[in-house]
């Protein structure tokens, strides 16, 4: 499924351009999808009907309702157990119905030892039951059987938690979309407001003509923010409604409501204690261990095998005809009841065979061993890595929170400067600029926060995270 990238999004940064950010409180507001003309006020086109608002819980439930891989693997566990109860099924006889014909010509020994030119006919049907056991085949195949119906269990369990972090991390996306664009939006009505102040200034002085041009390079340059964010925003939004299978042409919105950071793991966890808890309900890991066990039932059946027997039983009942020649078929007719029985010991391929499967058994057990061995440190390290990245986080969202203090009051400071003739117009323009990455920045790390936190939660709690994070 989307291991790979679950772990890429665990240690990947965060991505955030400088033109785009909020302040310590960040709404994500409806945005309508519309550029604003420079020249004239904005005006608000009427939202699409296609928008549709939706919240972190209401993707969680869509997510597992109809996610396909969520029904392909269950499709997987349910071939599994029809193969497990196929391999019950070798201690149980088989049960046979029907009829026989036998007609014979030509030289034949009778039951005193002499040949002759005899001929010959039979007739016989009626039910019979007919055991062929192999005692070893038949339970180590059973217990494999069973071994790989619990590995495949792991894996609806893993898919199903990783359907839900996954829903989680693209909704984030979503918000991270939508809260940039609010950014981006309070940026250009700040630009614009300098553009109409330069406007009117540059009707009293011609010389100030520059400073317009610059404030109208600077809102363009917003403007196109703006539109790149929007066009994020539509992106986001298609990605999560393919992912909940919903039409792509639904724009969804996120929920309005502040952006603030989610806290799933505590960060004074101790680490030994987040790695005790991922390593022991991985779902990944007890998937490996049902595979090592099925590798080592085979081995069992390919070492007891010489040594058991092979059981044969076989019982008929029915009717039986016969006589000479064809038109003596019904001379004999009468009940008929047949018994056999008996024990055979194989060496397959002269005993080859069976050590190759031996052979064949270890190395699948040592791989499924093996494998268990990367996937438990490739699991420490993502638990590591994240509690780790977690508390950094967190202590960047602090930085920004107050880097958009700094940049809000620096930008009070030129304005107020800028009014009393102690400053140009580029500086204001810089600090609007300011305002604007710390926003987005503290937006950005605000989202990889609680995408981080997501993905630890899952990794700690394994495949009961969809339930635990409701």
């Amino acid at each position: 499924m989307r291991r790979l990238a679950l772990a890429v999004l665990l240690v990947s940064p965060g991505c955030a351009g400088p033109g785009s950010s909020r302040p310590q409180e960040v709404s994500v507001p409806r945005v309508v999808i519309e550029q604003e003309a420079p020249s004239r006020p904005a005006r608000k086109a009427p939202a699409p009907a296609g928008d549709r608002s939706i919240d972190l819980q209401t993707a969680l439930r869509l997510a597992g309702a109809r996610n396909l891989d969520i029904e392909i693997v269950e499709s997987r566990l349910a071939a599994q157990r029809a193969v497990t109860a196929e391999a019950f099924s070798k201690y149980l006889p088989d049960l046979r119905v029907g009829f026989s014909y036998l007609h014979h010509d030509g030289l034949r020994q009778d039951s005193a030892g002499q040949v002759g030119d005899k001929a010959m006919s039979s007739f016989g049907g009626g039910p019979g039951l007919e055991l062929r056991l192999d005692p070893v085949e038949a339970r180590f195949e059973h217990l494999r059987a069973l071994q790989l119906e619990d590995a495949v269990e792991h894996q609806a369990r893993r898919t199903r938690a990783e359907v839900v972090v996954h829903s989680a991390i693209l909704y984030l996306e979503l918000v991270r979309a939508a809260g940039l664009v609010a950014v981006a939006q309070e940026a250009v009505g700040r630009s614009q407001a300098q553009v109409k102040l330069q406007e009117g200034a540059a009707e009293l002085q011609a010389e100030l003509g520059v400073e317009l041009a610059r404030a109208r390079a600077e809102l363009a340059r917003d403007q196109g923010m703006l539109l790149a964010g929007r066009e994020a925003l539509q992106a986001a939004g298609i990605k999560l409604a393919t992912w909940l299978r919903l039409p792509p042409q639904v724009q969804l919105i996120p929920q309005a409501g502040d952006i603030e950071p989610l806290t799933l793991v505590p960060g004074e966890t101790e680490v030994g204690d987040l790695l005790d808890s991922a390593l022991a309900v991985s779902p990944d890991l007890a998937e490996m261990r049902a595979l090592s066990r099925a590798a080592e039932e085979m081995e069992s059946g390919a070492k007891w095998g010489p040594w058991i027997p092979e059981v044969f039983a076989a019982g008929t009942y029915g009717t039986y005809a016969g006589g000479p020649g064809s038109g003596g078929l019904y001379n004999g007719f009468g009940d008929r009841s047949d018994f056999s029985g008996g024990l055979t010991w194989t060496l397959k391929g002269l005993g080859l065979g069976d050590r190759a499967k031996v052979r064949q058994a270890r190395a699948e057990a040592l791989g499924a061993r093996l494998r268990a061995s990367r996937t438990r440190e490739i699991l420490s390290a993502e638990v590591v890595t994240g509690s780790i990245r977690s508390r950094s986080l967190l202590g960047r969202i602090d930085a920004a929170r107050k880097g958009i203090e700094a940049a809000e009051e620096t930008l009070e400071l030129i304005q107020a400067r800028f009014e009393a003739g102690d400053a140009i117009q580029l500086e204001v323009l810089e600090a609007i600029r300011a305002v604007a990455a710390a926003r987005a920045a503290l937006v950005d790390t605000i989202v990889t926060y609680n995408q981080t936190q997501h993905l630890l939660h899952y990794r700690v709690r394994g495949g009961a995270w969809g339930k635990t994070s409701r």
